[in-house]
C-alpha cells in the first residue's frame, strides 16, 4: 500500500520511501567487530534491543552488521506520526514488502477497513502473515523512542513479541528503553540487549577512528586523556576529529581537553 488518507479531507499521504533506507556508511567508519559478533551471536532471538542516548552510533553499528548478514533486513526510520497505528502499519508493511513483495496481504486488506480494528485482531493477522513467510527476515525499527509510550503501537509490539514469528526478527534502536515487557523477554531468553556501556568506543577504536579520519597516530597518553574526556561517545569523538582539522599540533588540542562531554560539545 503506497498511500493513506490522513485527516478526512480526502488528501493522500504517500509513503515517504526515504524512511525505508538504512544509513549510508562513510568511508571513515570504524569496523566494530566485537559488537557485530555480539549481535550476530544472538540474531536468532526474537528481539535485538540497542538502547543508548543520541550519538553513540546505534544506527551505524546496525547498518554495519546488516552488510555482513546472510538474511534480508528491512529498515524503517520512525517519527512521531508513526505513533498512529494505521500509519505505523502502512510503513511496516511497505518495509516488509521491500523484502518479500506481496507479503502480509491479509493485514494489508484489514487496513482498508473504515473503522479502526482492535489491536489484538491486527496483531493476530500480522503475526500469521509474518509467520507464513518462508524467508529468514528482520526489520530494524530505528528511533523507536519517537513512538509515544501510550500509543497502541506499543501494545501491538508487545503482542508480536509475546508470540514471535518463526523466522522474522525485530531490531529496535532507541534512546531509552521502550514500554515493552523487557523483564519477561529477558527471563525467556528472547532478547539480545546492547547498551550504552557496550557502544562506548574503546581506546583502540578511538585510535583507529582518528587514524582513519585524520591520518594521525596519537600517543597512549593522548588516548587515555581522550578516553576520560569523551567517555566513548561516538559523536564526541567525531567532534574532536573535526576540531583537529583546525590545529597544527594535535597534542596541543588533547592537552586542552577538559570538562568532559559539555566542553567537547562546546
Amino acid at each position: 500500500m503506497e498511500h493513506d488518507v490522513d485527516n478526512g479531507t480526502g488528501a493522500f499521504n504517500p509513503i515517504l520511501r526515504t524512511k525505508l533506507h538504512r544509513p549510508q556508511l562513510s568511508a571513515d567508519v570504524v569496523n566494530r567487530d566485537r559488537l557485530i559478533k555480539r549481535i550476530d551471536s544472538a540474531c536468532d532471538l526474537p528481539l535485538t534491543l540497542v538502547s543508548a542516548p543520541a550519538g553513540y552510533g546505534k544506527s551505524v553499528l546496525v547498518a554495519q552488521w546488516i552488510e555482513q548478514l546472510d538474511r534480508s533486513v528491512a529498515w524503517l526510520s520512525l517519527d512521531a506520526d508513526d505513533s498512529d497505528t494505521r500509519t505505523f502499519l502502512e510503513y511496516f508493511l511497505a518495509a516488509v514488502n521491500n523484502l518479500v513483495p506481496g507479503a502480509c496481504d491479509a493485514t494489508r486488506e484489514l487496513l482498508q477497513a473504515a473503522s479502526p480494528l482492535p489491536i489484538p485482531v491486527l496483531a493476530s493477522y500480522l503475526l500469521n502473515d509474518l509467520d507464513a513467510m518462508d524467508t529468514r527476515c528482520a526489520i530494524v525499527l530505528d528511533d523507536y523512542h519517537r513512538i509515544e509510550p501510550l500509543s497502541p503501537v506499543q501494545e501491538l509490539m508487545r503482542r508480536m513479541l509475546a508470540h514471535p514469528p518463526r523466522q522474522f526478527r525485530f531490531i529496535i534502536l532507541t534512546r531509552h528503553d521502550p514500554p515493552l515487557d523487557l523483564p519477561s523477554l529477558r527471563a525467556g531468553h528472547s532478547i539480545n540487549d546492547v547498551r550504552l556501556q557496550d557502544l562506548r568506543f574503546t581506546a583502540t577504536e578511538m585510535g583507529e577512528f582518528l587514524n582513519a579520519t585524520q591520518n594521525i597516530s596519537i600517543s597512549d597518553e593522548a588516548v587515555k586523556k581522550l578516553d576520560r574526556e569523551v567517555e566513548g561517545w561516538a559523536a564526541g569523538l567525531r567532534l574532536v576529529a573535526l576540531a583537529l582539522r583546525h590545529v597544527d599540533e594535535p597534542s596541543t588540542l588533547f592537552k586542552r581537553l577538559h570538562g568532559g562531554l559539555p566542553q567537547i560539545q562546546e
